[in-house]
């Protein structure tokens, strides 16, 4: 799966959040391990409901609409999470094999 793929497979993960509340006004794709095709990739998110709540208030939220919105085989592809302040600095980021089920 490449970045382009994922991104697509991650819109109704976006539009979760949305329906939760909380908008993602961005998200971005880069590779974990950069050269290597075949692995996972960073998901950067952005929000600007992330200044107003903690880094870890932030993971948890976005942890519940992925889970229930992508599925396992999309996941696998995620190696992490970083989460974007409104000013683009980096909030709070999390390894998601820690979330695994």
């Amino acid at each position: 799966m490449d970045r382009t793929e994922l991104k697509d497979k991650l819109i109704p993960f976006q539009t979760k959040c949305s329906e939760k509340g909380k908008p993602l006004a961005e998200i971005c794709i880069e590779d974990a391990f950069p050269g290597d095709k075949s692995t996972s990739y960073i998901v950067k998110v952005k929000g600007t409901w992330v200044d107003d709540i903690y880094c870890s208030e932030a993971l948890d939220f976005l942890f519940e609409p992925l889970f229930e919105s992508v599925d396992e085989k999309t996941r696998e592809k995620v190696f992490s999470i970083h989460v974007m302040d409104s000013s683009d600095e980096l909030h709070c980021w999390s390894d998601t094999s820690e979330h695994k089920k």
